[in-house]
């Protein structure tokens, strides 16, 4: 009785049970590229968002002043990019709305390095910066941003940063800085605002020779190179504007003898 009920499966049975577990395993891989593929559409299309989050969580972190950016567009294809709309603001005690200002960086990317621990810049184009310097009791605000910096690279490495910031380290073959200008604000410039050129800077191989630079680091070296540059301005300004006061209360002496 038993035997009479089992009964063997037929070959075409067999071929329909080996149709069936083909199709429901080539289901699943589908469904498994397409969500890989998915993913990788949404990593693609979420790069330049993400690259703008990384940029306003980091940079205030490093600098201690907030950092905004109006837009980022990548194009990891090419290895090219624009970070657009950059703005510093200034540390407490500081009256004028930001210390940096860039509407427009450009950047060239090796790809092949983007998979790595250090990622290289091949180059680097602030275009048109507006730097603010202001002077306060303590100093100016540049510095202070700069003294900001010193103390996050302080703390790193002491191990006392809680975020350790991008691990990422970086080289940069080529920055440059191009046409740029300072706004001074000054007790010398009597509460008006006084602008001037910055000559053209151009920074070379940042990170290279330690196998890479924290983000950190690379701060420090480009802020303190726009610091040097823009005070070595001001200070020819400073000097401009007392030699203009001088002359004239001279001669305005010399109009009452």
């Amino acid at each position: 009785m038993i035997a009479s009920r089992l009964r063997r499966c037929s070959p075409a049975d067999t071929g329909g049970i080996n149709i069936k577990l083909r199709n429901t395993v080539l289901t699943g891989v589908l469904v498994l590229v397409l969500a890989i593929a998915g993913g990788l559409v949404w990593l693609y299309s979420s790069l330049d968002s993400l690259a703008q989050a990384a940029i306003e969580k980091y940079g205030p972190e490093i600098t201690q002043v907030s950092v905004h950016v109006s837009g980022v567009k990548l194009a990891p294809a090419d290895g090219r990019g624009t970070i657009q709309g950059l703005r510093l603001g200034n540390p407490p005690g500081f009256k004028t709305d930001s210390s940096f200002k860039a509407g427009e960086i450009s950047l060239k990317i090796d790809t092949a390095s983007l998979t790595k621990d250090v990622i290289v810049i091949n180059e680097v184009v602030i275009q048109s910066p507006e730097v603010t310097y202001e002077s306060g009791s303590s100093g100016n605000n540049l510095e202070a941003i700069q003294k900001n910096i010193e103390s996050y690279l302080g703390k790193l490495s002491a191990g006392r940063q809680d975020d350790a910031g991008p691990k990422k380290k970086l080289i940069i073959d080529n920055l440059h800085i191009r046409d740029g200008k300072v706004n001074v604000n000054t007790a010398f410039t009597v509460g008006k605002t006084v602008s001037s050129a910055i000559p053209n800077l151009h920074l070379r191989d940042i990170g290279r020779k330690s196998n890479g630079a924290s983000a950190g680091e690379v701060a420090r070296q480009v802020w303190g190179a726009l610091v040097r540059s823009t005070g070595s301005v001001v200070s020819s300004l400073g000097s401009a504007i007392k030699e203009g006061a001088k002359g004239l209360v001279e001669g305005t002496r010399k109009l009452f003898k």
